[in-house]
């Protein structure tokens, strides 16, 4: 008895009595079609020549039966992406429109009709079929459509939560993560826009527009070399090689073979990946300006900032790597002629100019050149008449060169800009002490 043998293995009777009946149904044969019907061979190989690869065979399959208005749903739905796979979006999305004349609530209709609407182009127009695939059925790829629909429609706040929801279903997905560590850029967020960048990169992401954008996402963090380290390399390596994944910086002092490296966390590293993909690339070679020149390695760090200036020679961040590079070097005579081009094309404002010369003054004062560091002090002073650390620099300038009542009246600036200042009594005291030396009396 089929109760009795089902029991053997452990089955109640009801059960094996649905068990038994469900097989039977399945190995029955089919009854035959009805007086006058053909079986459709489309209906019963369409499915497995589109599993096989071959989207064209399904198409040739599908397309007469749509045609003819003969297609169900599953057909439709087969038809559109077979044709999507063979590049043919306009095709699908005619099918896909017809699926939805049909039933406007079917999830994978909506959602291939918005996704082939972004890709056009028609934000506004996918947003509507995104929207209602997302309340029908929540699932990764229209989650990422979605995500880039409200990017594009200028709502990152929205684009952010779709994207993270996709992300985290699926995290091999490049083009979410891309796009949040660009949104993340957007907002400032270095760190962050580092962290979907890098994960778009290991998911197989490899272009030109990643290397900028992390290249950007380092410099916000102020990454030019990243962490500095001291390895012994057997081969001989010049800067900029890359050896058992560090970036050669140039050679440390001491044992033979030995060279500063850096990681490829850096921009640095993704300014060199830049230019090796557009060599005129203009952040590239900012970014490998901006490296080299962190790295203490000026040579290479001119030649790229000739190649900058030659493309954009006024440009602010052209003119700021000039000046630290003549800082630098201490090539007073270049930076003067930096920061006179700077404050003719307006690159630069007042304050920031005026800092340059208190730098320039600091450098000329530890050499021992009081005169000149007084003259640089003086332009700063000019452009920033307020700033504390210029009238304390020339103050004591002042004072050690004997210039006594020029300092008495720095101090006398100071007492009166500053009077809050954590030393205004010593402040106080050294005016008391210029005035009494210089004959003046309160």
């Amino acid at each position: 008895m089929p109760c009795q043998s089902m029991k053997a293995r452990g089955l109640p009777c009801r059960t094996a009595t649905i068990w038994v009946l469900g097989w039977a149904v399945i190995l029955a044969p089919m009854a035959p079609p009805a007086a006058g019907a053909k079986a459709d061979p489309a209906a019963n190989d369409a499915v497995e020549v589109y599993a096989r690869g071959d989207y064209a065979g399904a198409v040739k399959l599908l397309a007469p039966l749509h045609a003819a208005g003969k297609a169900n749903i599953q057909q439709r739905l087969i038809l559109a992406r077979a044709y999507l796979h063979l590049g043919k979006d306009a095709q699908s999305l005619t099918v896909l429109r017809s699926v939805l004349d049909t039933d406007k609530e079917n999830p994978e209709a909506n959602s291939l009709t918005g996704r082939l609407l972004l890709k056009a182009g028609k934000h506004k127009e996918a947003l509507e079929p995104l929207q209602h695939a997302w309340r029908l059925k929540s699932d990764p790829a229209t989650a990422a459509a979605l995500g880039r629909c409200y990017y594009a429609l200028g709502q990152p706040a929205e684009a952010k939560v779709h994207l993270e929801w996709a992300l985290r279903q699926d995290i091999r997905d490049p083009a979410s993560s891309f796009l949040l560590g660009r949104i993340c850029l957007d907002r400032g967020l270095g760190a962050l826009a580092q962290r979907y960048l890098l994960m778009a990169q290991e998911a197989g992401m490899d272009s030109l527009e990643l290397h900028l954008l992390l290249g950007r996402a380092y410099l916000l963090q102020r990454k030019l070399v990243g962490p500095v380290m001291v390895r012994r390399i057997s081969k001989p390596a010049e800067p900029g090689d890359v050896v058992a994944g560090c970036l050669v910086l140039g050679r440390a002092g001491g044992a033979a073979g030995t060279h500063k490296v850096g990681t490829r966390y850096s921009a640095l590293y993704e300014g060199l990946e830049i230019l090796k993909r557009s060599p005129k690339d203009r952040d590239g070679l900012f970014m490998v300006a901006g490296g080299w020149l962190e790295a203490d390695q000026a040579e290479l760090a001119g030649k790229s900032l000739r190649r900058l200036r030659a493309l954009e020679p006024d440009s602010p961040r052209a003119l700021a790597l000039q000046a630290e590079l003549a800082l630098a070097t201490q090539d007073f005579g270049a930076l003067g002629k930096c920061l006179a081009a700077a404050e003719s094309a307006k690159a630069f404002g007042p304050p920031q100019i005026a800092q340059y010369y208190f730098r320039w003054a600091l450098a000329l004062r530890a050499e021992g050149k009081r005169q000149p560091a007084i003259a640089a002090l003086e332009k700063a002073e000019k452009r920033a008449p307020t700033s504390p650390n210029v009238l304390r620099a020339l103050a004591t300038l002042c004072v050690a060169t004997g210039r006594k009542a020029q300092a008495r009246q720095y101090y006398a600036r100071m007492v009166e800009l500053f009077p809050d200042a954590a030393d205004i009594d010593e402040l106080r005291n050294a005016l008391k002490a210029l005035q009494e030396t210089t004959g003046e009396r309160k």
